[in-house]
C-alpha cells in the first residue's frame, strides 16, 4: 500500500482518490486540504467527547511550482463543492494578521448569524496560500499567538476596542489550512513560537507533484452524494464522538509511541509534536463522522495515525533542513528583542516617539506598549510636562543588575482630577492613556 492508502478512510478518502487520476497534485496534499475544509464545516456541531473542537488544521509545505500546493487546493475544493460548496464559498477568509482582527472577523459571523434558524454559527476557514507574508505581519501583534492557540482549542478569544467595547467569542470554530515553501518555513517559523505552542496545533506534511498531464486534460469530480449525507447527517443535531473500546486502546498505545519519541528529540523538534495524540483524536472523529456514525472506530484511528505520523516525519525534515540552511544566517529578532536594542541604542531609556522611530513597519505603538507589559527587563511610565499637552510615555530599560527607577506606582488618571486639586506626579505607572502612544 501506498502512504496515502495507509491515511485514506471512508467516503473522504474515495473521493480524494478518485480525483487523483486528473490531478496534478500530491495525493497527501489534497487528503490534508480535505480534512481541513471538511472538518471546518461541521464542527458547530460535531464535538469530540471532552467538547473539544474537531478542526483539523493543516499546512502544505512544498516548493514552488512543483509542490503543486494550490493545485492540491483546488482539487480539495472541486471534490467538496457539492458537499460543503456554500460553507467553502460563503465562510472562507485569508489575510487575518492580527488577534484583534480575528477576534472581529469571528464576532462579526456570530452577529450576522443572531436570530438564524440554525443559531449562531462563527464558522470560518482561513486559507493562507502566502502564508509567509502572513507570518511576518502576525509578528508584529503581540496578541495574535495567543488567540490563534486558543482558537483550536476552542476557548473564549476576546479583545476590547475603543469603538465597539468588548468583542468576544465564546467558543471560536475556526478552521485553517495554509501553504509555505520549505525555505520560508526556515525563515519565518521562528523557534520560540513552535516552544510556546503555536505550530503543534498545525499538521504539516510535504508535498510534490504526482504527476504531469497533458495540457488540455480536464479534472472529473467523483460522485460524493456519501458525502453530502454525511455533511446532512452533521448539521441535523449535536453529535459527540466517543472511541469504540478498540479505539480507545490503540489511541492509549499511539500516546505512548508519541511521548517515546518526543523524549528521544531535541526540545525544539518535540515541541512540534505535543498535541499529536490529540491531532489523531480529531482526525479519526472527523473520519468517523464521514460513515454517519459517532463512533470513533480502530480503522479510523489507525489512519489518522498514518497521516499524523506522515506529518511528524514532514516537521522533523522541515526543522532539520532549516537548521542546516540558516547556519551562519541571521535569525529574525522577536519583538522583545527588537525593543530591547532600540532601548540600548538610546542608552537604556526613550521617548515612545524615540522608540517608534526605528521600529517602523516592524512594531505600532499598541503593539510595543503590549509587548512591554509582559516584559520584565523593560518599565514603562508616563510623565506630565509643563505644558496642556498629554503626558509623555517612557520607557527604560532594566540591565541584570539594576534596579527599577521605583516600583510601579498606582495608576492615575490625571483627566479625572479637577484644576483645584493639583497631583503629584509618580515617576513610574502604568500607562492610562490608552491610545496616546
Amino acid at each position: 500500500m501506498t502512504t496515502f492508502e495507509l491515511m485514506s478512510y471512508g467516503p473522504l478518502g474515495e473521493a480524494v482518490e478518485a480525483s487523483m487520476p486528473t490531478s496534478e497534485a500530491d495525493p497527501i496534499g489534497v487528503w490534508a486540504a480535505s480534512l481541513s475544509l471538511y472538518s471546518a464545516a461541521i464542527s458547530r456541531r460535531v464535538r469530540l467527547h471532552n467538547r473539544r473542537p474537531v478542526v483539523v488544521w493543516t499546512v502544505l509545505a512544498g516548493r514552488s511550482a512543483i509542490g503543486r500546493k494550490g493545485y492540491a487546493l483546488n482539487t480539495a475544493t472541486a471534490v467538496l463543492a457539492k458537499p460543503i460548496g456554500g460553507f467553502i464559498h460563503s465562510r472562507k477568509r485569508a489575510g487575518v494578521s492580527s488577534g484583534p482582527s480575528l477576534v472581529d472577523m469571528l464576532s462579526g459571523l456570530e452577529l450576522d448569524t443572531m436570530g438564524a434558524e440554525g443559531g449562531v454559527d462563527s464558522r470560518c476557514i482561513l486559507l493562507e496560500e502566502e502564508w509567509a507574508s502572513v507570518l511576518k505581519d502576525q509578528k508584529k501583534c503581540s496578541k495574535f499567538s495567543t488567540m490563534f492557540r486558543n482558537a483550536w482549542d476552542g476557548k473564549m478569544i476576546s479583545n476590547r476596542t475603543k469603538k465597539d467595547g468588548l468583542q468576544s467569542v465564546a467558543q471560536p470554530l475556526l478552521g485553517f489550512h495554509a501553504h509555505i515553501t520549505p525555505g520560508e518555513w526556515g525563515k519565518y517559523v521562528s523557534s520560540s513560537e513552535a516552544l510556546g505552542g503555536s505550530y503543534n496545533r498545525l499538521l504539516p506534511v510535504l508535498v510534490t507533484r504526482s504527476k504531469m498531464l497533458p495540457f488540455d486534460s480536464k479534472p472529473e469530480i467523483p460522485d460524493t452524494s456519501a458525502l453530502r449525507e454525511a455533511f446532512e447527517w452533521a448539521e441535523e443535531e449535536n453529535r459527540v464522538m466517543r472511541f469504540s473500546a478498540e479505539a480507545g486502546e490503540r489511541f492509549d498505545e499511539i500516546r505512548a509511541i508519541v511521548e517515546d519519541r518526543m523524549a528521544e528529540l531535541p526540545e525544539l523538534l518535540a515541541s512540534y509534536m505535543e498535541r499529536s495524540a490529540e491531532q489523531v483524536h480529531r482526525v479519526a472523529a472527523v473520519l468517523s463522522a464521514t460513515e454517519m456514525t459517532e463512533e470513533i472506530s480502530r480503522e479510523a484511528v489507525e489512519a489518522a495515525w498514518n497521516f499524523v505520523s506522515f506529518s511528524m516525519s514532514s516537521v522533523e525534515k522541515l526543522v532539520k533542513d532549516a537548521a542546516t540552511g540558516n547556519e551562519g544566517a541571521k535569525p529574525m529578532k522577536t519583538p522583545e528583542d527588537l525593543i530591547r536594542d532600540v532601548l540600548r541604542r538610546c542608552g537604556g531609556e526613550a521617548k515612545s516617539s524615540d522608540l517608534l522611530r526605528p521600529l517602523w513597519g516592524k512594531l505600532n505603538a499598541q503593539a510595543i506598549k503590549e509587548t512591554v507589559e509582559g516584559m520584565d527587563d523593560v518599565e514603562m511610565w508616563s510623565e506630565k510636562g509643563g505644558g496642556r499637552g498629554a503626558p509623555k510615555i517612557m520607557y527604560r530599560l532594566i540591565e541584570e543588575g539594576q534596579e527599577p527607577v521605583q516600583p510601579k506606582a498606582k495608576v492615575i488618571d490625571f483627566a479625572s482630577h479637577s484644576k483645584s486639586q493639583p497631583v503629584q506626579t509618580p515617576p513610574v505607572i502604568t500607562n492610562p492613556f490608552e491610545g496616546l502612544i
